[in-house]
């Protein structure tokens, strides 16, 4: 990883009493196409420090204890922070992450949940943003981000926040006719799928302006840590190699879960998190509403107002959560007792590879061994949609530098870009599906993010149309920039140390050359809606329900369920003769969740 070197050679003229100068860039050096960005345009600020590989015990002890902590809300007047909350989906990290111990997955009465608009229309005969803005907050509130403006997703938290904010909860679980559990999700992967499949219609028409909102409720189901030390471990040249090795491959294309900044992420249902330390801090936020330095935890929009005055959680405390998750044991393999069912589980194995399975779910990957995956991304088809989007695909970055002489006195900009385009939002495009304006989206929570939308882009932008007195919007299914320009800051160069000479008298002493680094991104159009990371399967007789939101109850029902790339391979497994197929399903239940896992604590 590192920034472009490259060699300057100018020559100076003189134009109109300024110098402008003519440069030609040489890269030497920009290793694996990616590069490190620490810079504003990016939101962190503040660098997040590493995990140790080897934690101390007293770490990880005091890891554990802060990942089974039941946390509580605090009074900000008298301890300088708000503790849980205001919203969260739970008291502790345990109450979600339990099945086959401390660090499992969950059912789905954990699922997380999100709101998200997949059309909208507004009529007025007077349109302006404010009154599109004012329409769809009629709708709620939550797609109003602080940042952003109007969002078309927001995460509807299981508990916390305003009165109001209860009240919309309610009203969205009812609308899907699903059952919900007291914890927040349905109550089976049944309900999982009757909350899919219902449609939330809202219609208004106020004060002359009528308002049309399409929209369904998304989920996200928990999933196990075991093993998740060893995935952390797993480098990004590792999964390079496998993306490389699937480009030739008829059926299957997985792809890198390209971060902004150059970062390839490994964890979460849409791979968007690049470690486990940044995953423990996204979930303090999103999960149980713990502000940490760099990550602020999710606005009530009913309360918009409030912010909490500190952190909640420090940086030791996530390196401590962090290093007990690295800590937990990874999951094995169980053969049957039985010597019948033995042999039948070592055929499914056979089987599982020859029909395509591993090429997706590979036994090994790096360090991994046994994980079955290959922590890519790949498209599951349009069923398996979700308007909380993938990041887009960085297929490239490219170094471009502004070379300006500026006088001392002056130091104003003179001259244009170096190389071509034009200066882009630094989220290139948005993180999720109404955007198109520049703006960081709303907070993510096990992968949901909001797609920020500019109300009056462009008449030719995709998704949507504006007409006077009319508004549309339809979610994009694919990114919709796909080169974008973010800034890297200013250097100063000083014309004595690089022996330049001056025409028009200019002295070398009086006239600086500024240095205006900017990085191109270069996006690859995927339909990023239907992109999901390829689930590890140890341990995963232990962690029903399957697939990203637990539709699906059984094994047999989560591989029918694959489409996209997979649907050869699920064909071909609805080809086998049924003891064959059983065979598969008897060699997955043989990858069971670690026997010596800690337990929760009653």
């Amino acid at each position: 990883m590192g920034y472009p070197i490259a060699l300057l050679k100018a020559s100076i003229s003189p134009h109109n009493s300024r110098s402008t100068i003519v440069l030609r860039l040489r890269q030497l050096s920009f290793a694996n196409n990616f590069c490190v960005i620490v810079a504003s345009a990016f939101a962190a600020a503040a660098v997040m420090p590493t995990i140790a590989l080897a934690a101390s015990p007293e770490s990880i002890a005091v890891g554990q204890q802060l990942f089974e902590q039941d946390w509580s809300p605090q009074n900000p007047e008298l301890t300088g922070k708000d503790g849980l909350g205001p919203l969260f989906n739970g008291r502790s990290c345990v109450v979600c992450h339990n099945q086959g111990g401390t660090g499992g997955g969950g059912s789905a009465e954990f699922n997380a949940l999100t709101v998200g608009i997949h059309e909208m229309h507004v009529v007025a005969k007077n349109l302006t943003e404010d009154v599109v803005e004012q329409a769809v907050c009629g709708f709620h509130p939550g797609f109003i981000d602080p940042k952003s403006g109007l969002v078309n997703s927001f995460a509807l938290s299981h508990r916390g926040g305003s009165s109001a904010m209860e009240y919309s909860r309610e009203k969205f679980r009812g609308q899907t006719a699903a059952v919900f559990s007291e914890t927040g999700g349905p109550v089976s992967a049944a309900e999982v799928r009757l909350a899919n499949a219902t449609p939330i219609l809202y219609q208004s028409n106020n004060g002359g302006v009528q308002t049309t909102i399409n929209a369904r409720l998304f989920q996200r189901n928990t999933t196990a840590l075991f093993g998740a030390g060893l995935i952390d471990l797993v480098t990004t040249k590792q999964l390079r190699d496998i993306e490389r090795a699937q480009k030739s491959h008829p059926e299957i294309s997985g792809r890198l879960a390209t971060l902004s900044g150059g970062d390839v992420g490994k964890f979460g249902w849409r791979g968007d998190v690049k470690d486990l330390l940044h995953f423990c801090e996204r979930a303090c936020a999103g999960e149980l509403g713990l502000q940490s330095r760099r990550l602020k935890q999710p606005v009530d929009p009913t309360n918009s107002q409030y912010r909490n005055p500190s952190h909640d959680v420090t940086d030791a405390q996530l390196k401590s959560i962090a290093a007990f998750i690295a800590s937990l044991p990874t999951p094995v393999r169980q053969l049957p007792s039985d010597s019948d069912r033995r042999q039948l589980a070592s055929h499914g194995e056979s089987l599982f590879a020859s029909i395509g399975c591993a090429v997706c779910h590979q036994p090994n990957m790096g360090p991994a061994v046994g994980v079955y995956s290959d922590l890519l991304l790949h498209d599951m088809g349009k069923n398996l949609y979700d308007l909380n989007p993938a990041d887009p695909y960085i297929s490239r970055l490219t170094p471009v530098s502004q070379y300006d002489l500026r006088k001392v006195s002056e130091m104003e900009l003179t001259t244009g870009f170096s190389g071509q385009g034009s200066t882009g939002n630094a989220r290139y495009g948005g993180q999720s599906s109404m955007a198109f304006g520049s703006a960081s989206g709303s907070f993510p929570t096990r992968g949901f993010r909001a797609f920020p939308v500019n109300h009056f882009p462009s008449p030719h932008q995709e998704g949507v149309s504006l007409m006077p007195g009319k508004f549309r919007f339809i979610a994009p299914t694919s990114p919709l920039s796909l080169m974008q320009i973010v800034s890297l800051g200013e250097e100063t160069l000083n014309l004595e140390n690089l022996n330049v000479k001056l025409s028009s008298g200019d002295s070398s002493k009086n006239t600086k050359i500024v240095e205006s680094k900017r990085l191109r991104i270069h996006i690859e159009p995927t339909r990023f809606n239907q992109e999901w990371r390829t689930p590890p399967l140890w341990g995963v007789n232990d962690s029903a329900p399957y697939m990203h939101d637990g539709r699906a109850e059984t094994l047999l029902e989560a591989i029918t369920m694959h489409e996209g790339e997979s649907k050869g391979t699920r064909d071909r497994f609805m080809q086998l003769s049924l003891q064959d197929r059983k065979a598969i399903i008897e060699f997955l239940q043989t990858l069971v969740a670690p026997p010596n896992a800690p337990q929760p604590k009653s």
